[in-house]
């Protein structure tokens, strides 16, 4: 097996939710068809044998796809028998990364469920370990219990709610962000001067100037379409510079509070 995925090296990647069957088998060949590498998935989404299919499908090779997925809430206490059905259900012998899908510290069980998934990552059926949603605090934790820092943390990031701070702190551990739902809504962040205007700068949509921006900022977007247009353009996207000025235009919108989506009181299983 090859060493951990470097992904300071991802651009973008191409995530699965909610797509479900042959809608997932057919959106995930064509991706790679098109030239995505990195494909996102998880076991809450249900659709990891859809997705499975859809990399077999496309013809590429199986150590030429950056295959992610995660362990899901009802499973931090049966982490090898999760491993073992998301392996069969992608129809592969090992995951290119392997996720703690939320922290659910109200069950307090997510640093021991890590040193599981470590254990399957030193016997090679996992190369790269990472996280989603993990607040500082949950990272903090993470450390003092296992002595372990997680490669990756995939996390709410879009203009709107860009935690520059936090995104500073993971950056400084080490930890590449990936950005989910990265085109919010899309909507008012759409028609916007900043995101308008750097669009025409370089003659791009609104939403490719958004993922430009994701990119200008350190952050690997995880995109999904079924549009076979829009995924190429989304793949364009992340090769376009913007300059600094339009980057912190864009980073200078409105900003808004987590919500529902808050890790510290989220209960996702």
């Amino acid at each position: 097996m090859n060493a951990q995925v470097d992904f300071n090296s991802l651009k973008i990647g191409f995530g699965t939710s909610p797509l479900m069957g042959e809608e997932a088998t057919t959106a995930v060949a064509s991706a790679l068809d098109a030239g995505y590498t990195f494909i996102d998935t998880a076991s809450k989404y249900e659709n990891e044998e859809a997705v499975g299919q859809g990399i077999k499908a496309s013809g590429v090779a199986r150590e030429d796809v950056i295959l992610q997925t995660k362990l899901r809430g009802n499973d931090h206490g049966d982490v090898r028998g999760a491993l073992e059905r998301s392996l069969s259900r992608l129809g592969v012998d090992y995951l290119d990364a392997w996720l703690i899908h939320w922290p659910l510290p109200m069950l307090g069980l997510y640093p021991e469920a890590y040193e599981e998934m470590a254990k399957a990552q030193e016997e090679g059926l996992v190369r790269t370990l990472g996280v989603s949603n993990f607040l500082i605090e949950h990272l903090d934790e993470l450390k003092a219990k296992t002595g372990l820092v997680p490669a990756t943390n995939q996390v709410q990031v879009d203009p709107g709610l860009h935690r520059p701070e936090y995104r500073k702190e993971l950056a400084d551990r080490g930890i590449a962000v990936q950005s989910w739902s990265p085109l919010s809504k899309g909507g008012d962040l759409f028609e916007t001067e900043a995101v308008v205007s750097a669009a025409e700068a370089h003659s791009i949509t609104p939403s490719q100037a958004v993922l430009a921006w994701h990119r200008a900022i350190g952050a690997i977007p995880i995109v999904r379409s079924t549009n076979e247009e829009r995924r190429k353009q989304n793949l364009e996207a992340v090769e376009v510079q913007l300059t600094p000025a339009e980057v912190e235009a864009i980073s200078a919108l409105p900003q808004r509070e987590l919500g529902e989506w808050d890790p510290a009181t989220h209960d996702e299983r």
